[in-house]
């Protein structure tokens, strides 16, 4: 998300307009059937805000149901939509991003539905997805081993890496969230949620896609998650000797909070970073 508060948009006509003044709840593209058909595009964009933080100015706005608890607002005078709001949903309006004043400004967060997605639409810069339960994991499996593979030789003990198998991540996107960029994975996170914070595990991005801020964005989306968890900091663990990596997550805003051992050794062999959640 990359909006600067107000956020203001309109219709088509100009007759309706809103502005939302509090932060944005988080930005998606949607690919359901359901959403492509109400808004008569390949996939929706929209905007999660607050209905509180949210004001109308012209006239009322028309509104129809789908299906029970679901409805959908388009303007009053032209009939442009503006709006998507659902029971299920309490508190939030999401708003189509395409009636922002500035929508180019707009950053998606992630994408849903991907199973859904059209096979013929391909986004220049996609927002990350999550793995499915039901998803081949062995790209997942194979992204991981390769970013992963600068380590051999330089930790010990070796990287829990070598043991992970695809059952692993197909557990890991059941009980935790696995997240990944790319139709063939460019980047993934585990995340894994604890008592008192979320857990970032397997951060990895492939071969010649370093600095285009895929890590940047994954951690973004899981201080968005974690948001919505109502968890109050990320945590990670390193390895002592890739003081590299310890340089990075200080650039993200991590703050070394502990050293832990694994079994059989007598000094530390990871650190941990946590981050409070913005």
């Amino acid at each position: 998300m990359s909006l600067s508060l107000p956020i203001t948009g309109r219709c088509l006509c100009g007759a309706t307009r809103y502005r939302i003044t509090a932060p944005l709840l988080w930005c998606a593209f949607c690919h359901c059937d359901s959403c492509r058909r109400a808004t008569g595009a390949p996939m929706a964009s929209y905007l999660g805000a607050d209905v509180t933080a949210t004001t109308w100015e012209g006239p009322p706005r028309l509104s129809h149901s789908t299906s029970p608890g679901t409805f959908w607002d388009r303007c009053g005078h032209c009939g442009s939509p503006l709006a998507f709001r659902a029971t299920r949903y309490p508190g939030e309006i999401h708003l189509h991003v395409a009636t922002l004043d500035r929508p180019e400004d707009y950053r998606p967060d992630m994408q849903v539905h991907t199973d859904e997605r059209l096979p013929w639409l391909h986004l220049a810069d996609p927002p990350p997805h999550q793995l499915r339960a039901q998803d081949d994991p062995a790209p997942v499996l194979a992204l991981i081993r390769s970013a992963f593979a600068y380590m051999e030789g330089r930790i010990d003990p070796p990287s829990s890496m070598l043991r992970l198998t695809e059952d692993d991540i197909r557990q890991q996107a059941t009980e935790g969230e696995v997240w990944l960029i790319g139709e063939t994975p460019e980047a993934c996170l585990f995340l894994t949620r604890k008592a008192d914070a979320l857990y970032l595990g397997k951060l990895a991005t492939a071969a010649g896609q370093q600095r285009r801020g895929l890590a940047r964005r994954l951690v973004a989306l899981a201080d968005l998650r974690a948001r919505q968890m109502g968890l109050a900091a990320l945590e990670l663990q390193v390895r002592v000797e890739l003081v590299e990596n310890h340089a990075t997550f200080a650039a993200l805003g991590f703050i070394k909070t502990g050293e832990t051992a694994h079994p059989g050794f007598d000094r530390p062999t990871s650190f941990t970073f946590r981050k409070a959640v913005t």
